[in-house]
């Protein structure tokens, strides 16, 4: 989704701050949906494609089709329109005026915001001191004990249908390859065709994402150890590759290619090892 709203902003001309003036969403919110950070509200996304003059159709059709992905994938926060209205919540709140300072609201419970903290500056000694000597006085500060580690605790990944190698060839989709997946690279063919690098750590695999392209346009997936996989458009203006391996410390890259072109655009490669957390 973040490719296709670059892809808009780019044609729009319009900088972060212009977007935020212009359809009422933090310019700090719209640098994180564009760059990928954040998956945007779909109310966002019809805005934005509002002001390029774009037809909202299909750009709709592919949030739709991402956020039943996030929440086939059990994505925490799937819900991108309670996203969009804590979004609109925290840039009305504390949105500066004009002159610069912050807008202030006299309310009945600041009085008793104010008791409560100087009957805490009061408490707040004394019970700690109490604490003090309640752990001295039980022998509950001695320093013979060893302190005991924190247990650690693993979080599990998604559960997927490949990895690595038994991967190849394999619909992403179908391997529930984008649950965890990202794009680490994009690239495009003037004006309109824009090329994505998906990657999945689960799987330890790849695959490539052609997008506002035409029927005929292809999509080729490669990794250093010299696999590659690719797909046609068919019908419609998007297509993705089947999976590829992406070893940790190998690379990956996306080339495409227009209809009746020889001349190949691709992306940077990837190497997961050095750029995984």
């Amino acid at each position: 989704m973040a490719s296709e709203l670059l892809a808009l902003k780019k044609a729009s001309g319009l900088s972060f701050a212009q977007l935020s003036q212009k359809t009422h969403y933090a310019k700090s919110s719209w640098e994180r949906w564009v760059n990928g950070k954040q998956f945007p509200p779909r109310h966002a996304v019809e805005s934005l494609a509002g002001l390029c003059g774009t037809p909202s159709a299909q750009l709709l059709g592919l949030w739709d089709r991402a956020q039943a992905e996030r929440e086939a994938g059990g994505v925490p926060g799937a819900g991108a329109e309670g996203a969009e209205g804590a979004e609109q919540a925290s840039d009305a709140g504390g949105a500066p005026d004009e002159s610069g300072a912050q807008e202030t609201v006299d309310s009945p419970s600041r009085g008793r915001r104010s008791r409560f903290l100087r009957w805490a500056a009061v408490l707040v000694p004394v019970l700690v001191g109490g604490a003090l000597v309640a752990w001295f006085t039980l022998g509950l500060g001695s320093t013979s004990a060893a302190p005991q580690p924190s247990p650690s605790v693993k979080v599990a990944g998604p559960q997927t249908g490949c990895k690595g190698a038994a991967c190849e060839g394999r619909d992403p989709k179908k391997m529930n390859c984008g649950a965890d997946a990202v794009t680490v690279r994009t690239g495009s063919i003037p004006k309109d065709l824009v090329i994505e690098l998906r990657y999945s750590r689960a799987c330890q695999a790849a695959w490539g994402r052609i997008s506002f392209a035409e029927i005929g346009a292809t999509v080729v997936v490669n990794n250093s150890d010299g696999a590659a996989q690719a797909d046609v458009v068919h019908f419609d203006r998007d297509v993705y590759s089947p999976l590829i391996a992406a070893p940790d410390d190998g690379s990956v890259w996306v080339c495409a290619a227009l209809p009746k072109d020889k001349a190949r655009s691709c992306t940077g490669r990837f190497i997961p090892s050095q750029e995984e957390d």
